[in-house]
């Protein structure tokens, strides 16, 4: 009896440790919608399969609340203008196996040609750990930052004519945007941060094998694999 319940509960453990760390869904709720003036493309990211449901609850509930706010926004902003008006919003999965999901969201909306609002999320989760990542977390200690500066750097040296209308230096900073999309690390930029704001985000990818020494040992035998 006592083996049975050994077993049983050994069994147990190991389908939450697999379920925890098996490739997680992006599904969609669709709340599109046109008038005479408005068309709005809203598909709101929904994450499914996190063997933590309060992560996976909390995620999903910030895309229905950033959502809504900025659609009530560009609802109110389109009433007062009473011009032709658009709302998108488009959600990419970069990477999603060895138990790491990372999605971009990015919104785009106007009432006036002249001016468009940008929002961009961006969400990096370890799947296995089931916690949500800051750029610091896949780094053991703090000497990535100047190797990071470094490599962004030399990225804006060596592509001049993608990055010629950056006025400003590239540099990681406290709460720094990222995504990794294949075998690079991409570090992003709000608009007016380094560029003229109808450049968009400015996004600079980083090789994941120039910076495997500074990982932390899990994630450096992640991205390895």
């Amino acid at each position: 009896m006592h083996n049975l319940v050994k077993i049983s509960a050994s069994f147990i453990l190991l389908m939450l440790l697999c379920g925890c760390g098996s490739a997680v869904k992006i599904d969609t709720i669709d709340k599109s919608y046109s008038t005479d003036t408005t068309s709005a493309n809203v598909k709101i990211p929904q994450i499914k399969g996190l063997a933590s449901h309060d992560l996976e609850d909390s995620v999903n509930d910030e895309f229905n609340t950033v959502t809504t706010e900025l659609l009530n926004k560009f609802s109110e902003s389109a009433k007062q203008t009473g011009e032709q008006s658009l709302f998108d919003m488009e959600t990419t999965e970069h990477f999603n196996k060895n138990g790491l999901l990372s999605m971009v969201t990015d919104y785009e909306y106007f009432a006036r040609k002249s001016h468009k609002s940008r929002v961009r999320i961006a969400k990096n989760i370890d799947t296995s750990a089931c916690i949500e990542l800051s750029l610091s977390d896949l780094f053991d200690g703090d000497s990535y930052i100047d190797a990071l500066n470094k490599l962004l750097s030399d990225a804006v040296s060596k592509n001049p004519e993608k990055y010629s209308d950056i006025w400003a230096k590239p540099k990681i900073s406290q709460n720094q945007g990222f995504y990794i999309d294949g075998d690079s690390l991409v570090i992003f930029y709000p608009p007016y941060e380094l560029s003229y704001y109808e450049r968009g985000f400015v996004e600079i990818p980083i090789a994941l094998e120039e910076i495997l020494t500074y990982l932390k040992p899990t994630y450096r035998e992640l991205f390895a694999e």
